[in-house]
């Protein structure tokens, strides 16, 4: 499946270990695998990152910028506490966040709960009585989850975000952990790069096995699947002359998410055909969890539009290349195993217009 969740009640360090060492992150009270992000305007594999701590040592420039802050500014580790200040950083970076957004802090961190199953701390940094920076990380028993890093834009000169990861870096070391969960990259080239620099990363590949970084391949991943796919598909729209309209949906995780008496839509994006009827699209997709391609009635699904209660970052907000509404299947209409095949069933059933 594309999306997977949990939501545990109780949570152990060495079970939290095991979650992060399967491909897993944790968002606000729920730990959660996902293989694609809606990004901008394009679709991406996202590739889950590791740092061994046994194996890591400073760099020069490393050591450069520890040196610069520490001599400058004073650093506190301790239990995460959320305050107006770290909520102030928060809504002053906010904007610079991609996707979905969490509205505060601390629905960030807990969904504004008064306990949580995660043993959460913060790495601090003050300019005087002034918060200039605050990361966040949980702990396992062996492992280190970074989760967030909030920074004031005017100390750029200090790479504040980096310094907060070497801290929570050596926090770990010291602790005896073993390994750092900086989250993830993308498949291709992001502004999530900037992780890779911390120093010999492993990734979460598709056999369910952590390897060396050096040796990703891109093409591999799903998301060029996906892509290679639906670019098939367009090649032979475009051929034959059938119009469409090719939609991202940044929403297909709901498809995957709760238990709905209805059926959303968990395509991350697809063509959409003409049709006459009165608020019903007709699209069609490939489906990564079953490798087909797919043919389905949706409809608007108005009455559930309360599910979705996050924030969305203006590239969401501001392209028509989303469609940032809910959708739910009204009828599954046709499965076939290539482009050509559900070409030919489009065809046959007059859902489509060839050129001549």
């Amino acid at each position: 499946m594309l999306v997977q969740t949990y939501y545990p009640q109780r949570l152990s360090p060495s079970r939290y270990d095991i979650f992060l060492a399967s491909g897993w992150f944790r968002g606000s009270v729920m730990l959660y695998k996902m293989d694609l992000l809606c990004l901008d305007k394009e679709i991406y594999s996202v590739v889950n990152i590791r740092l061994n701590l046994e194996r890591f040592s400073l760099r020069k420039s490393q050591r450069k910028i520890v040196k610069k802050v520490e001599e400058r500014f004073h650093v506190k580790i301790s239990n995460a506490f959320p305050n107006e200040q770290k909520e102030l950083l928060y809504q002053k970076q906010k904007h610079k966040f991609q996707g979905f957004i969490h509205p505060s802090l601390s629905d960030y961190l807990n969904s504004s709960l008064p306990t949580s199953v995660f043993d959460t701390r913060e790495v601090c940094v003050y300019d005087g009585d002034k918060l200039i920076a605050v990361s966040f990380f949980d702990l396992g028993e062996r492992s280190i989850a970074s989760l967030l890093c909030l920074y004031d834009a005017s100390y750029s000169a200090y790479s504040l975000g980096v310094y907060t990861m070497l801290k929570e870096v050596d926090f770990g070391i010291k602790k005896g952990m073993k390994w750092y969960y900086p989250g993830y990259v993308l498949d291709s080239d992001s502004g999530f790069n900037y992780k890779l620099r911390l120093g010999d990363f492993e990734y979460y590949n598709s056999n369910k096995r952590w390897a060396n970084f050096e040796n990703f391949d891109s093409e591999e991943s799903i998301g060029k699947l996906f892509k290679s796919k639906m670019a098939r598909l367009k090649e032979l729209f475009d051929q034959l002359g059938v119009p469409y309209t090719y939609t991202l949906y940044p929403f297909f995780s709901m498809g995957y998410v709760g238990f709905w008496s209805v059926e959303f839509v968990k395509f991350p994006g697809f063509y959409e055909l003409s049709i006459e009827e009165d608020e019903t699209k007709l699209i069609v997709s490939f489906d990564l969890d079953n490798l087909v391609f797919v043919v389905s009635k949706v409809v608007f699904a108005s009455s559930y539009d309360h599910l979705v209660n996050m924030e969305v970052s203006e590239d969401f907000a501001e392209s028509d290349k989303y469609l940032m509404r809910l959708l739910m299947i009204s009828e599954d209409m046709a499965v076939e195993n290539d482009a050509v095949s559900i070409i030919g069933w489009l065809t046959q059933k007059k859902l489509i217009k060839i050129e001549d």
